[in-house]
């Protein structure tokens, strides 16, 4: 089911996996990609939704603004109301991985205990690691 469309972004629920997708298909995530995270976020609080993947893989956040772009909102919007477990599953490029991987004591914005936040290069391998939890 379509929760949220735009031209850069879809966000969908599929039933049979309790799992939310957010694609975005812009040439940069400042087209919108705050709205439409905002939107995954909310509607993840609202329903009770504990899955989500993120499908960033054609538009990874640059580098130096992972932070910025996907925990800190994290962060922000659910940190304070968590009464489940929360799994996200970002699927971004390998340069995006390994930057990631490398850096990823540097990061300021931990996502609080409940929540475990994984990065991906491969789709079926992040729709596997939700399938599990």
């Amino acid at each position: 089911m379509t929760l949220y469309q735009t031209p850069n972004a879809s966000l969908i629920y599929h039933s049979d996996t309790a799992t939310l997708r957010l694609r975005y298909n812009a040439l940069s995530l400042e087209a919108g990609f705050e709205q439409a995270y905002q939107q995954a976020l909310q509607t993840m609080q609202q329903e009770q939704v504990a899955k989500l993947l993120l499908d960033l893989k054609r538009n990874a956040p640059p580098t130096d603004d992972a932070e910025q772009w996907l925990l800190g909102p994290l962060v922000q919007q659910l940190s304070t109301s968590l009464r489940y477990p929360i799994f996200i599953a970002a699927v971004v490029s390998e340069g995006q991985y390994q930057y990631q991987v490398g850096n990823l004591l540097a990061v300021r914005a931990l996502p609080p205990k409940q929540i475990e936040f994984n990065y991906f290069t491969c789709r079926r391998e992040a729709t596997a690691w939700l399938s599990t939890n």
